[in-house]
C-alpha cells in the first residue's frame, strides 16, 4: 500500500511524475489525511516549477487548479508560502517573471528592471511582480550612485517610481530604499525633512535604530539617528512648520535612546523655535552651547530662539557668537540679524557698521549682497547714520549677559590658579591650568589664557568658578572670579605617601600614596634627595588623559608624619630563600638586592619593613620588602 513517506522518498530521487501519480492515489482516498494533502502539494508545487522553469505551459493550469483546491494547514508557513509561490508562477506572466529573475541574479539589473515594467504595465500588479520591480528599481538607482559619474537625478527618479508601488512595509526593501534617499540627502541632493514624510517614519525597523559597528570596531550613529537629523535639518531649513510638527515625536524617542547625542538635541531645538515653542526650545539649546560653547552656530541659535521674548538677551547671544568667530563667511547671518536687533534698540551706528563690514566684505570678494542686508541698507535708520568705528567693546559688554545664561543656576566651586603654558606650535595662544575643588583629589583642567579678564595672581592663588562635565567629561569652566582665602594651594590636602622605588638612571622616583594614586616625580622637579622608604608628603591633583586618570604633582617635600598603615608595614618572620630571592610564611616577598646587602641565608629570622606592591605578571596585590632592620641566623 502506497504511503505519503513513499511519495516524499520518490520526489526526493527525482522521479517527480512517479510520486505525482502515487500522491494521486493517496489523495483520492476518502479516508487521505494531513500527510496525505502534503505529499500531493510538494509534487504539484514542484511539477509548476519544473514546467514553468522549461517553457512547458499546457499542463500548468490543470496543476494550478490541483494546488489551489486543497485545504493546507496555515500553521505550516513554508508550504503555504511555496503554494502561493507556485500559484504566481502558473500565471500567464509566470515566465517572464522567471526570466527577470534571472536576469537579476546575472546581475543584469537594467534588463530585468524593463521586463518587471513591462509585466507591470501590462496589468499584472500582484504583489510578486511589484516588490521584484522595487527591487530592481533600488539596484539601478543604487548603481548610480556609485558609478564614476553620479547620477543623483536619474537615482531619485527610480526612488520616486519605488513610492508608487505597493511594496510590504516595514521591511527590508523599505530600509535600502531610505538608505539610499539619506546618502543622496547627505550630498544635498534631496531634501530629506518631506523624503522622510512620504517614506513614513513609523515604517523603521527595530534594527535600524542600531549603532553600526564597524570591522575595526567603531560604532557610528544608526540609520534612523542619521535620518531623524538629515530630515529635521532640511525642515528647519525650508520652514516646513507641518513637517517639524511629523517628525518632533521621532526626534524625542531618539533623544530618549541616544541621550550623548548632542545633534539630536539641536534638531529639537530647532524643531521648537520653528513651531513658536520657545521657551521649551531654551532648555535644548543650553545644551546645545554648553557642548559647543565655542561655536559661534552655537550662540547663533540661543539668540534665535530669544528672538520672541528678550531683544537683549538675543543680542547678548549675537554678540557672543561674534567674538567665537570673525570670518564672515560663517557670521554673515549673525551681523545681519544683531544689525536689525541694534537698530530696534537706537544703536544705529553700530548697526550700520554690521552692515557696512559685511557689504564691503562681500563686494571684495565679488559675492552676492543678502537681499535681507539690501532691505535693511534702504531703511531710514541706516541712510541717516555714521558707522561706528567699532562694535568690539559692545560684543564684550553685551556677551556677558549671553554667558550669565550657561550658568546662572550652577553654584560657585572653590579653585586655585595654576600655571601659564604654551602648545608647542602655539606660541600664540596661551593656556593656563585651573585646579577645582572635587570629592577627592583637586581635579586640572585647562582654560584659554584670554579667559582670566583680570589679574589672578602667581600659581595657588584662590579662585572660585562655575562649571561642569560636558558630554565627553571634559569640564567646561563658564565664569572665573577671585575668591578670598588666607593660604595659597588651599583646597589641596596633603597626602602622605612612600618613596617606594629610586631609579638613579632616569633620574625619578616613584611614589605610592594608595592601591589607586602613585606616580613619578623626576629628580629636578625635588628639592631634597630621597632614598626608598622615605616618607613624602605631596599636593596633588588628578587629570584624565588617554591612558585614563592621571595624578601631577605640585608640591612635595620629606616629612616626618607615619606613612599610612595601608601602604607599609613592619614584619618579623623566618625566610625562605630560593635563587637569591626571599619569601616569608606571609606572603613577603624579599628582593634579591636586600638578600644580598643583608646576607641573608634560607631560615634566618628577619624584621623589618614591607610595602604595598603590585605584581604586573599575576596581576595581583602582595608585599614587598623596602627595608630591613635586624637578621638573626638561625644557628644563633
Amino acid at each position: 500500500m502506497i504511503t505519503s513517506r513513499d511519495v516524499f522518498s520518490t520526489r526526493k530521487e527525482g522521479k517527480l511524475d512517479e510520486a505525482y501519480k502515487m500522491a494521486i492515489e493517496l489523495i483520492n482516498k476518502p479516508d487521505n489525511d494531513e500527510w496525505d494533502i502534503k505529499a500531493f502539494a510538494w509534487c504539484v508545487i514542484d511539477l509548476i516549477k519544473r514546467d514553468a522553469q522549461s517553457g512547458k505551459s499546457e499542463n500548468i493550469h490543470h496543476y494550478s487548479d490541483q494546488l489551489r483546491n486543497l485545504n493546507i494547514d496555515a500553521s505550516d508557513k513554508i508550504l503555504t508560502d511555496q503554494r502561493e509561490y507556485a500559484l504566481r508562477l502558473s500565471n500567464p506572466n509566470g515566465q517572464e517573471i522567471l526570466k527577470a529573475k534571472s536576469l537579476s541574479k546575472q546581475g543584469d539589473h537594467h534588463g530585468a528592471l524593463n521586463l518587471y515594467k513591462r509585466i507591470y504595465n501590462n496589468g499584472d500588479q500582484s504583489i510578486d511582480v511589484q516588490t521584484g520591480l522595487a527591487w530592481e528599481l533600488y539596484r539601478v538607482a543604487k548603481a548610480m550612485t556609485e558609478q564614476t559619474q553620479v547620477n543623483f537625478n536619474g537615482a531619485k527618479r527610480f526612488i520616486n517610481d519605488y513610492l508608487k508601488l505597493n511594496t510590504e512595509k516595514p521591511s527590508l526593501l523599505h530600509t535600502c530604499i531610505l538608505q539610499l534617499a539619506d546618502k543622496i540627502a547627505k550630498e544635498g541632493k534631496l531634501n530629506m525633512g518631506a523624503f522622510a514624510r512620504i517614506w513614513g517614519l513609523e515604517n523603521l525597523r527595530p534594527e535600524d535604530y542600531d549603532p553600526y559597528i564597524s570591522d575595526d570596531g567603531n560604532s557610528y550613529p544608526s540609520l534612523a539617528e542619521r535620518v531623524i537629523q538629515h530630515a529635521s535639518k532640511d525642515s528647519f531649513t525650508n520652514d516646513a512648520y507641518e513637517e517639524l510638527i511629523y517628525l518632533l515625536p521621532y526626534i524625542n524617542d531618539c533623544i530618549n535612546r541616544y541621550p550623548d547625542n548632542i545633534w539630536l538635541k539641536l534638531s529639537k531645538a530647532r524643531a521648537l523655535m520653528a513651531t513658536k515653542q520657545s521657551n521649551e526650545a531654551f532648555s535644548y539649546g543650553l545644551e546645545v552651547v554648553k557642548n559647543k560653547i565655542n561655536d559661534y552656530w552655537a550662540w547663533e541659535l540661543l539668540g534665535d530662539i530669544h528672538q520672541s521674548n528678550s531683544l537683549d538677551l538675543a543680542i547678548s547671544c549675537y554678540c557672543k557668537a561674534l567674538l567665537c568667530s570673525k570670518d564672515i563667511n560663517f557670521v554673515g547671518k549673525v551681523k545681519i540679524k544683531l544689525a536689525e536687533l541694534l537698530s530696534k534698540i537706537g544703536l544705529a551706528s553700530e548697526a550700520k557698521l554690521e552692515i557696512d563690514k559685511l557689504v564691503n566684505y562681500r563686494s571684495e570678494n565679488n559675492q552676492k549682497i543678502p537681499e535681507s542686508a539690501e532691505i535693511l541698507m534702504r531703511s531710514t535708520w541706516y541712510q541717516g547714520a555714521i558707522s561706528s568705528k567699532s562694535n568690539h567693546q559692545l560684543y564684550l559688554d553685551k556677551a556677558t549677559h549671553a554667558e550669565e545664561l550657561l550658568y546662572s543656576d550652577l553654584p560657585w566651586i572653590n579653585a586655585v590658579l595654576g600655571d601659564k603654558f604654551f602648545i608647542e606650535g602655539k606660541k600664540d595662544k596661551a593656556k593656563r591650568k585651573l585646579y577645582v575643588q572635587s570629592s577627592s583629589l583637586p581635579m586640572e583642567v585647562t582654560i584659554p589664557e584670554s579667559k582670566l579678564t583680570f589679574d589672578a595672581g602667581k600659581p595657588g592663588a584662590a579662585l572660585k568658578i562655575k562649571g561642569e562635565l560636558d558630554r565627553e567629561n571634559r569640564f567646561q569652566v563658564y565664569a572665573i572670579e577671585h575668591r578670598s582665602s588666607n593660604d595659597h594651594w588651599d583646597i589641596f590636602e596633603q597626602q602622605i605617601g612612600i618613596v617606594d622605588h629610586v631609579n638613579t638612571s632616569k633620574k625619578l622616583i616613584h611614589f605610592m600614596i594608595s592601591r589607586t594614586i602613585d606616580g613619578v616625580i623626576h629628580f629636578s622637579d625635588l628639592s631634597e634627595r630621597f632614598k626608598e622608604g622615605d616618607a613624602i608628603s605631596l599636593r596633588l591633583a588628578k587629570y584624565t588623559s588617554r591612558q585614563g586618570t592621571r595624578y601631577r604633582v605640585l608640591t612635595s617635600s620629606k616629612t616626618t608624619n607615619p606613612i599610612p598603615s595601608s601602604i607599609l608595614k613592619p614584619f618579623s618572620d623566618d625566610i625562605r630563600e630560593e635563587n637569591g630571592m626571599g619569601f616569608t610564611d606571609d606572603g613577603i616577598f624579599i628582593p634579591p638586592p636586600l638578600i644580598r646587602e643583608n646576607s641573608i641565608i634560607d631560615g634566618d629570622f628577619v624584621t623589618g619593613y614591607a610595602v604595598l606592591n603590585y605584581n604586573k605578571k599575576r596581576s595581583e596585590w602582595g608585599w614587598k620588602a623596602i627595608s630591613i632592620l635586624e637578621v638573626k641566623s638561625n644557628s644563633d
